[in-house]
């Protein structure tokens, strides 16, 4: 993380309180929502000094995690924000994620980097104002606290001493679900269309049937745009019919113009069969995010790193989607559900 966006001072594993800043610490003078200059600024609530103050005075270590894309944007300075802070809360560490990436909230990229500087403590809390409640522009503050497994509290809570029900807000995950069994094994002379959103388990589906029904690597092809030139994939494609591979494609293929080029021309001998990944765009964009973070955070990761997709392009596959059908050259097009784990809550 770049140093010029972080403060830390000494560690303290016995007792951490952490905030946001902008709507849980401080607000604007003007009343905007995003502040008018660099001077356009005050504490959020009457008692922020004091309240901060105490939990200092009982041995607690101030620690403020705040998202400020806008730097990235040119729409503020990142001295602007750091001289606020060291002007209201000259006692407090803090972690400035100026971009989205794996220091954004909800994901936990500055805490983790703090933990690294700090160590884990013993108790530590979170206060923040986004916490998916009516009115709040997000759940970035409660999700980040869910992900880092740390206690969280609304800024109304902790200020005000108005208590409120909150929770996480995460994508649903269907209770029902299917495994490669619920599907046929499939003859090698079959070209299987993979349909679904970004990060929805299609990759997935296509190691889980490898290894189910135990295939040998010269006897199918695995292609994908993500690995693929448009006109390599097709001389690959053309290549596997001529050799008989079963032939996996690994594309979104949300339109019958996409899927065309695999099912159009086909041999007799060869069957075209579709499989519908039904998880939602909801619940894809969070494993997408997911995918993103793991992958660039566990050095146990063995995947390929994906960068993050943008939500524009789930809904485009939404807008453009046409369904699967029999009518368009399949022998039979399955639905699939895939069982979905969920580490993170990243909306």
């Amino acid at each position: 993380m770049n140093s010029d966006l972080s403060k830390f001072t000494k560690p303290n594993t016995e007792n951490v309180a952490s905030f946001d800043l902008d709507g849980t610490l401080i607000k604007t003078i003007s009343g905007k929502v995003f502040p008018k200059d660099a001077n356009d600024y005050q504490y959020a609530y009457d008692n922020v000094k004091d309240k901060l103050e105490e939990l200092v005075n009982e041995g607690y270590k101030i620690v403020i995690f705040t998202n400020q894309n806008g730097i990235q944007r040119g729409k503020t300075k990142a001295k602007d924000i750091t001289n606020k802070i060291e002007k209201l809360f000259p006692f407090a560490d803090y972690f400035i994620s100026d971009k989205d990436d794996i220091y954004r909230k909800p994901m936990i990229g500055m805490y983790e980097e703090f933990i690294k500087l700090n160590g884990k403590p013993k108790k530590m809390f979170y206060v923040g104002d986004a916490a998916g409640r009516e009115g709040d522009h997000s759940a970035a503050d409660i999700n980040f606290a869910y992900n880092a497994k740390i206690k969280f509290r609304t800024q109304k809570d902790f200020f005000e001493g108005i208590k409120e029900d909150v929770k996480p807000v995460c994508p649903e995950i269907p209770s029902k679900s299917n495994t490669i069994s619920d599907i046929k094994e499939l003859v090698n002379t079959s070209v299987i269309v993979m349909q679904g959103f970004p990060a929805c388990g299609k990759t997935t589906f296509i190691k889980d049937y490898v290894k189910h029904f135990k295939l040998k690597s010269n006897e199918y092809l695995h292609l994908s745009n993500d690995t693929h030139t448009k006109s390599k994939l097709m001389k690959e494609f053309k290549k596997g019919i001529d050799e008989e591979k079963i032939i996996f494609i690994d594309n979104l293929n949300a339109t019958k113009k996409n899927r065309e080029p695999f099912i159009k021309g086909l041999p007799e001998y060869y069957n075209a069969i579709g499989i519908k990944i039904k998880t939602d765009m909801d619940l894809a964009f969070a494993l997408n995010k997911q995918r993103y973070y793991i992958g660039n955070t566990d050095p146990k990761y063995k995947e390929t790193i994906r960068k993050k997709v943008p939500k524009v392009a789930y809904y485009k596959f939404n807008k453009n989607f046409e369904k699967m059908t029999k009518d368009e050259g399949f022998h039979k097009v399955y639905e699939y559900m895939p069982d979905v784990k969920l580490k993170y809550c990243f909306v």
